[in-house]
């Protein structure tokens, strides 16, 4: 297969390196955003997180971690969200390390993981951490980068974040990504993590897979990026209604080839 043949091995750029602008700046991004509202990026935004509603509908306690740029809230304004990031920034709610959240065992509703689970140094750790703080039945609801072919041949050309498929991340001693660099990304770890549902469910059984599914080809590289950013087109209404009929199309034809995103459900179990 094609995504086991090309790009697999480990890559990992120096942030020096990057050709997208303004990597980690959040505050920028934010204002940007609200200022210009453009349209490819609002449609991915939309897409991202538009699938949680039906699972964080009558939800009373939902906190999202890592929330970055706060996009969460404008998205899923019916849903009450509390904000965290381990930055401090005026739209946040409480700052929070992911891997410290400070909330009590069994009191979260949801926890909400957008783009954020490709830069924990110890995804093992985090399972762990967030199972003891959500209630039965508990939702970790997350969207994440999925590191197909185009995935991967776009961040090599990029230079924006990297991945190791050579890392163990159900070995809670393993170290996934540099610990002190909050933008440090593997973003292999969706895949290690997720692939192999029966592998998950032996070595994280306090979870079980509610939903688990594959988008994004053409859509993410023509917003433009949400933080990190590069140039973008234009495009009016009937374009992207193609664009995101197009991604559907390919997304099924070639899996592990064209997705470079994906949703997934997890609840508490035990």
């Amino acid at each position: 297969m094609l995504d086991h043949l090309f790009l697999r091995g480990t890559y990992f750029p120096a942030h020096a390196d990057n050709r997208m602008q303004f990597e980690g700046e959040v505050e920028l991004a934010r204002a940007r955003y609200l200022a210009e509202q453009p349209a490819t990026l609002t449609r991915l935004l939309r897409q991202r997180y538009a699938w949680m509603r039906p699972y964080l509908a009558n939800r009373t306690q939902v906190v999202e971690l890592g929330s970055g740029a706060g996009f969460a809230k404008q998205f899923l304004p019916d849903v009450p969200i509390l904000l965290t990031d381990v930055g401090h920034y005026p739209w946040i709610d409480l700052e929070v390390n992911a891997m410290q959240p400070p909330f009590a065992p069994a009191s979260v509703d949801a926890f909400i993981c957008s783009h954020m689970i490709h830069h924990l140094y110890s995804p093992r750790q985090f399972l762990d951490i967030v199972h003891e703080q959500l209630r039965p039945g508990g939702l970790l609801v997350i969207q994440e980068v999925h590191t197909g072919l185009m995935l991967r041949i776009l961040l090599r050309l990029m230079r924006h974040e990297g991945w190791s498929f050579d890392v163990d991340v159900f070995d809670r001693n393993a170290v996934a990504n540099d610990p002190s660099d909050p933008w440090s990304a593997n973003c292999a770890i969706p895949r290690l993590l997720f692939d192999d549902h029966a592998r998950f469910a032996r070595e994280v059984p306090g979870f079980h897979i509610l939903h688990d599914a594959l988008s994004e080809t053409l859509l993410f590289p023509l917003s433009g990026g949400v933080i990190a950013q590069t140039w973008r087109p234009a495009l009016p209404a009937f374009l992207l209604d193609l664009v995101e009929w197009l991604d559907r199309g390919l997304v099924a034809l070639a899996p592990n080839v064209c997705a470079m995103g994906r949703s997934l459900v997890l609840q508490k179990v035990g």
